[in-house]
């Protein structure tokens, strides 16, 4: 019985048993089931959400109305190239080394020959005597047996030039009937022989000022080794404004000394080799201002009187790169010319306009004669009443030992004297006994081409933008 009982038992477990194990089965089937849904719905979410449908771009334009505004375009003439090089038909060679050899002149009789005895082509005949031939052989060469010639060794005859054209009476003429035209060495043969470097000599030898008179106000070159050689051209303007009043002496107080600016320029044409165009007076409202590099403004008792236009075109005009030289002929800082003018600067330049006193050791005092300071005016050999009949002299020590000055960037743009150089340059020579004169006005002129040899040939001046404007033109 408990046997049976046993056995029954055993039966019952083992039957538990492998019902558990079928559900654990049955669970774990549905669990992975489940784990690989939630893997699948996820992985398909993932890829819906990163996933982009390709789609058509368009590209819409929006038309408006608008201004078609052109690109500046330059128009620069160049120079033109030639096609095709050339040479001269024959080149003289020299040789590299010289001996020399001792050479006697002695006078010679030229003979007349006469056209009809010579036969002359002008390809050069190499028989006869020879009295034609090339240019190069006709005129660095003479002919065998003949006494005409330069007295020089070989004997030349005598064709003009050494690159003429075959002499004074053209070809076929032969001999200069008697006439002995002698070579120009310096100019002929020394001008070929030491030429520069090509292309760059030949721009200097043929740039010449006059080329730019037409279409520059002004071109002045100075000697780098030698300050004294200046050269060049220059139109010099006078500024005329409306004045308060007229002078004493019945002038207009723009053009108080009309001898001053006439003098002026002749001392300048005869100290220098600048070529000084007197082209008279301008306005302030003048259109030709912004080319003019020199104006030299003049004044005595009467105010400058000026509208709003013409202190901005002075204020446009000096900072373009122009000078201008004010003198009060009066000598006298606070008198109406000295105080108008210098009110007209500062409605001119604003801000800038800040009078400062030129040093001593300022270049516009060594630009062509050396000046320790500015040389005595009106104000050290003074007359009370310059413009009056006679009266006694008056002599005071100099009042103004400076001159002032408005810088712009650096650049001196503005001189201001109350020294009446005007009234030295026109005036002194011709001032009687009785007035104390005559005076030398020869510092007070040296001073004034120092003016104009510094305003001309500063840097950033209108004359240095024309100089450099000449030079690219040159080097196309």
């Amino acid at each position: 019985m408990k046997k049976n009982d046993s056995t029954s038992e055993n039966l019952t477990s083992g039957r538990s048993l492998g019902q558990w194990k079928r559900v654990y089965q049955r669970y774990f089937a549905l669990a992975f089931l489940i784990a690989a849904l939630i893997h699948i719905l996820a992985t398909g979410s993932w890829f819906l959400a990163t996933y982009e449908a390709d789609h058509a771009v368009t590209v819409g334009t929006e038309t408006s109305e608008y201004d078609l505004v052109q690109p500046p375009v330059k128009f620069e003439i160049r120079a033109p190239k030639l096609a095709k090089s050339f040479q001269v038909s024959k080149t003289p060679s020299y040789s590299q080394t010289f001996t020399p050899r001792e050479i006697k002149f002695e006078p010679t009789q030229a003979i007349r020959v006469q056209a009809e005895q010579v036969q002359s082509t002008r390809a050069g005949s190499t028989t006869g005597n020879r009295t034609e031939g090339s240019i190069f052989y006709g005129a660095m060469t003479g002919g065998a047996g003949l006494d005409a010639g330069w007295g020089i060794p070989g004997g030349a005859v005598a064709f003009g030039r050494s690159l003429g054209v075959g002499g004074r009476l053209g070809w076929g003429e032969g001999q200069t009937a008697g006439v002995d035209f002698q070579p120009d060495l310096t100019g002929d043969v020394a001008n070929v022989r030491t030429g520069g470097t090509g292309l760059a000599s030949m721009r200097d030898e043929l740039v010449d000022v006059s080329n730019f008179a037409d279409r520059l106000e002004g071109l002045v070159m100075q000697d780098p080794k030698n300050k004294k050689k200046v050269s060049g051209m220059l139109n010099f303007y006078q500024l005329r404004w409306k004045s308060s009043k007229s002078e004493a002496n019945g002038e207009d107080g723009w053009n108080v000394f009309p001898q001053a600016v006439i003098n002026f320029v002749n001392y300048v044409r005869d100290s220098t080799d600048v070529r000084v165009n007197l082209m008279g007076n301008i306005r302030l409202e003048d259109k030709q201002l912004m080319s003019i590099p020199f104006i030299f403004m003049m004044g005595y008792t009467a105010g400058v009187q000026y509208t709003p236009l013409e202190a901005k075109n002075l204020g446009a005009w000096l900072r373009k790169g122009g000078f201008l030289f004010i003198d009060d002929g009066f000598a006298l800082q606070s008198g109406a010319f000295n105080a108008s003018a210098r009110k007209l600067l500062k409605d001119a330049l604003g801000y800038d306009a800040e009078f400062e006193r030129i040093p001593p050791g300022h270049a516009l005092f060594h630009a062509w004669e050396d000046f320790d300071g500015p040389p005595p005016g009106v104000d050290d050999a003074n007359i009370r009443k310059p413009l009056d009949i006679p009266a006694a002299p008056e002599r005071f020590v100099e009042r103004y030992r400076y001159l002032e000055g408005i810088f712009l960037s650096g650049r001196l743009a503005v001189v201001i004297s109350n020294k009446g150089y005007s009234h030295a340059w026109g005036q002194w020579r011709y001032l009687s006994t009785a007035q104390g004169g005559p005076l030398d006005n020869a510092r007070q002129l040296h001073f004034g081409v120092n003016l104009v040899v510094y305003a001309t040939t500063q840097k950033g001046g209108i004359v240095d933008q024309s100089r450099q404007k000449v030079a690219s033109e040159y080097q196309r």
